[in-house]
């Protein structure tokens, strides 16, 4: 397996999908928050990331919209608090890895959301105390596994970024297997 460490830890390879465990562990997450979106929930990747994480008891939030909003992070929030998670995976593409970015930040720091945004000044608000997340790419092409930004859109209507070195995921576990081929409809 290659280990790139850059801004984040990136593991890549095939089959990586399989040190979920004990990446989980290495950052001392007991109880995950697994984000998706609904369409990926019904999937096999899904299914396989709840059964090697048996032991952990995970729980799904499988809510993400196609594009990340205030009201999802918010619901999200309300899951991982009260089920006492202490970390999260987000699974499938960007929207899902935004949405997990907004949970770990509103998990620990007051809302409402759009204080943090970049461009209202929100970069310095956002402090370390931000939750692990382990994001799990299932998609190519946004980056946001590795990336700093997430893009959520508020009740208001505006889309608006919210940047800081704390939303970087810890690890980014890229699996080339699991984005092989489009599922039917998608193409």
């Amino acid at each position: 397996m290659a280990t790139i460490q850059y801004l984040t830890r990136i593991e890549f390879d095939y089959g990586a999908i399989k040190t979920l465990a004990s990446l989980l562990s290495s950052l001392g997450i007991s109880k995950p928050l697994l984000v998706t979106d609904p369409f990926l929930s019904k999937t096999a990747i899904v299914a396989d990331i709840e059964q090697l994480l048996k032991k952990f008891n995970p729980i799904l939030f499988a809510n993400t919209p196609q594009n990340p909003t205030e009201e999802a992070v918010e619901d999200a929030v309300q899951v991982y608090l009260a089920e006492k998670c202490d970390g999260i995976i987000a699974i499938g593409g960007g929207s899902s890895i935004d949405l997990a970015k907004g949970v770990a930040l509103l998990a620990t720091h007051p809302g409402p959301i759009e204080q943090y945004a970049v461009i209202l000044g929100g970069l310095e608000k956002i402090s370390s105390k931000v939750v692990p997340v382990i994001a799990v790419p299932t998609t190519a092409g946004t980056g946001s596994e590795v990336g700093r930004a997430a893009l959520i859109s508020l009740r208001d209507g505006r889309k608006l970024g919210f940047i800081s070195p704390h939303l970087i995921p810890k690890i980014a576990l890229c699996d080339p297997e699991l984005t092989l081929g489009l599922p039917a409809g998608l193409t």
